[in-house]
Protein backbone atom coordinates (compact mmCIF):
# COMPACT_ATOMS: atom_id res chain seq x y z
CA UNK A 1 0.00 0.00 0.00
CA UNK A 2 2.72 2.50 0.96
CA UNK A 3 5.50 0.61 -0.79
CA UNK A 4 5.16 2.35 -4.17
CA UNK A 5 5.20 5.79 -2.53
CA UNK A 6 8.27 4.99 -0.42
CA UNK A 7 10.04 3.50 -3.40
CA UNK A 8 9.27 6.55 -5.55
CA UNK A 9 10.71 8.79 -2.86
CA UNK A 10 13.75 6.53 -2.57
CA UNK A 11 14.18 6.48 -6.33
CA UNK A 12 13.92 10.27 -6.59
CA UNK A 13 16.41 10.81 -3.76
CA UNK A 14 18.94 8.42 -5.23
CA UNK A 15 18.41 9.82 -8.72
CA UNK A 16 18.83 13.38 -7.48
CA UNK A 17 21.97 12.54 -5.57
CA UNK A 18 23.49 10.55 -8.39
CA UNK A 19 22.71 12.84 -11.32
CA UNK A 20 22.25 16.32 -9.87
CA UNK A 21 24.79 18.16 -11.95
CA UNK A 22 25.17 18.69 -15.65
CA UNK A 23 28.64 20.12 -15.06
CA UNK A 24 31.72 18.42 -13.63
CA UNK A 25 31.01 15.73 -11.07
CA UNK A 26 30.92 16.88 -7.48
CA UNK A 27 33.35 15.20 -5.11
CA UNK A 28 30.46 13.28 -3.51
CA UNK A 29 29.14 11.88 -6.81
CA UNK A 30 29.00 8.13 -7.26
CA UNK A 31 31.59 7.04 -9.81
CA UNK A 32 30.92 4.48 -12.53
CA UNK A 33 33.50 2.17 -10.93
CA UNK A 34 31.78 2.37 -7.55
CA UNK A 35 28.38 1.72 -9.13
CA UNK A 36 29.71 -1.27 -11.09
CA UNK A 37 31.27 -2.68 -7.90
CA UNK A 38 27.92 -2.38 -6.11
CA UNK A 39 26.19 -4.20 -8.99
CA UNK A 40 28.85 -6.93 -8.89
CA UNK A 41 28.33 -7.38 -5.17
CA UNK A 42 24.57 -7.61 -5.70
CA UNK A 43 25.06 -10.30 -8.36
CA UNK A 44 27.48 -12.24 -6.15
CA UNK A 45 24.84 -12.39 -3.38
CA UNK A 46 21.77 -12.89 -5.58
CA UNK A 47 21.02 -16.28 -3.99
CA UNK A 48 19.75 -14.44 -0.91
CA UNK A 49 16.95 -12.72 -2.80
CA UNK A 50 16.14 -15.84 -4.82
CA UNK A 51 15.61 -17.67 -1.52
CA UNK A 52 13.48 -14.78 -0.24
CA UNK A 53 11.23 -15.11 -3.27
CA UNK A 54 10.85 -18.87 -2.84
CA UNK A 55 10.35 -18.80 0.94
CA UNK A 56 9.54 -15.28 2.15
CA UNK A 57 10.03 -14.62 5.84
CA UNK A 58 7.11 -12.96 7.63
CA UNK A 59 9.55 -10.31 8.90
CA UNK A 60 10.13 -9.00 5.36
CA UNK A 61 8.42 -5.66 4.82
CA UNK A 62 9.61 -5.48 1.21
CA UNK A 63 11.64 -7.52 -1.26
CA UNK A 64 12.79 -5.63 -4.33
CA UNK A 65 14.91 -5.80 -7.46
CA UNK A 66 16.46 -2.79 -9.16
CA UNK A 67 16.12 -3.42 -12.87
CA UNK A 68 17.62 -1.55 -15.80
CA UNK A 69 15.16 -1.00 -18.63
CA UNK A 70 16.71 0.09 -21.91
CA UNK A 71 15.22 1.96 -24.79
CA UNK A 72 16.42 3.00 -28.24
CA UNK A 73 19.96 4.35 -28.46
CA UNK A 74 21.67 4.57 -25.08
CA UNK A 75 18.62 5.56 -23.05
CA UNK A 76 17.87 3.62 -19.91
CA UNK A 77 15.85 3.80 -16.71
CA UNK A 78 16.63 2.05 -13.44
CA UNK A 79 13.56 1.13 -11.38
CA UNK A 80 12.87 -0.73 -8.18
CA UNK A 81 10.42 -3.53 -8.79
CA UNK A 82 8.87 -6.36 -6.80
CA UNK A 83 10.05 -9.87 -7.73
CA UNK A 84 7.34 -12.50 -7.93
CA UNK A 85 9.16 -15.54 -9.31
CA UNK A 86 12.53 -16.73 -10.58
CA UNK A 87 13.08 -19.53 -13.06
CA UNK A 88 15.87 -20.30 -15.55
CA UNK A 89 17.71 -16.96 -15.00
CA UNK A 90 14.53 -14.95 -15.56
CA UNK A 91 12.72 -12.98 -12.88
CA UNK A 92 9.02 -12.25 -13.12
CA UNK A 93 8.57 -8.84 -11.55
CA UNK A 94 5.71 -6.50 -10.76
CA UNK A 95 6.30 -2.90 -11.80
CA UNK A 96 5.82 -0.40 -9.00
CA UNK A 97 5.77 2.62 -11.29
CA UNK A 98 5.45 3.30 -15.01
CA UNK A 99 8.33 3.81 -17.38
CA UNK A 100 8.89 6.77 -19.64
CA UNK A 101 11.01 4.74 -22.09
CA UNK A 102 8.17 2.36 -22.86
CA UNK A 103 4.82 3.94 -22.21
CA UNK A 104 3.23 0.50 -22.52
CA UNK A 105 4.69 -0.57 -19.17
CA UNK A 106 2.49 0.47 -16.26
CA UNK A 107 2.41 0.04 -12.46
CA UNK A 108 1.24 -3.39 -11.28
CA UNK A 109 2.07 -4.95 -14.64
CA UNK A 110 4.02 -8.23 -14.57
CA UNK A 111 7.14 -8.40 -16.74
CA UNK A 112 9.86 -11.00 -17.26
CA UNK A 113 13.43 -9.70 -17.00
CA UNK A 114 16.72 -11.48 -17.50
CA UNK A 115 19.11 -11.81 -14.60
CA UNK A 116 21.59 -9.61 -16.52
CA UNK A 117 19.15 -6.67 -16.37
CA UNK A 118 19.01 -6.78 -12.57
CA UNK A 119 21.32 -4.22 -10.94
CA UNK A 120 20.56 -4.72 -7.27
CA UNK A 121 18.29 -6.40 -4.77
CA UNK A 122 17.05 -5.41 -1.35
CA UNK A 123 15.13 -6.93 1.51
CA UNK A 124 13.67 -4.48 4.02
CA UNK A 125 12.93 -6.23 7.29
CA UNK A 126 10.07 -5.21 9.58
CA UNK A 127 12.46 -3.18 11.76
CA UNK A 128 13.66 -1.24 8.67
CA UNK A 129 17.02 -3.01 8.46
CA UNK A 130 18.30 -3.39 4.90
CA UNK A 131 19.69 -6.64 3.61
CA UNK A 132 21.44 -6.16 0.28
CA UNK A 133 20.60 -2.81 -1.27
CA UNK A 134 24.15 -2.21 -2.46
CA UNK A 135 23.30 0.74 -4.71
CA UNK A 136 21.21 2.25 -1.90
CA UNK A 137 24.14 1.91 0.49
CA UNK A 138 26.46 3.45 -2.09
CA UNK A 139 24.22 6.47 -2.55
CA UNK A 140 23.89 6.73 1.24
CA UNK A 141 27.69 6.78 1.63
CA UNK A 142 27.83 9.82 -0.64
CA UNK A 143 25.15 11.78 1.22
CA UNK A 144 25.91 14.64 3.57
CA UNK A 145 24.98 14.09 7.23
CA UNK A 146 21.83 16.18 6.71
CA UNK A 147 20.85 14.18 3.62
CA UNK A 148 21.44 10.91 5.49
CA UNK A 149 19.22 12.03 8.35
CA UNK A 150 16.40 13.08 6.01
CA UNK A 151 16.76 9.88 3.94
CA UNK A 152 16.43 7.67 7.02
CA UNK A 153 13.44 9.72 8.25
CA UNK A 154 11.62 9.39 4.94
CA UNK A 155 12.33 5.71 4.29
CA UNK A 156 12.42 4.35 7.82
CA UNK A 157 15.47 2.33 6.85
CA UNK A 158 18.15 1.16 9.25
CA UNK A 159 21.50 1.02 7.46
CA UNK A 160 24.29 -0.84 9.26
Amino acid sequence: MYKPILLKILYLIILALTFTSCGPAAPSSVSDDEFEAAVREAHETMDTVKQAILAPDPSYRFVGLKVRFTGGDVAFEDHWTEPVDFYDNVFTIRLLEGLTLDLGLHPNQFVDVNLGDVLDWVIVESDGRLVGGYTIRLAYEHMTPEEKKKFLQITGYVID
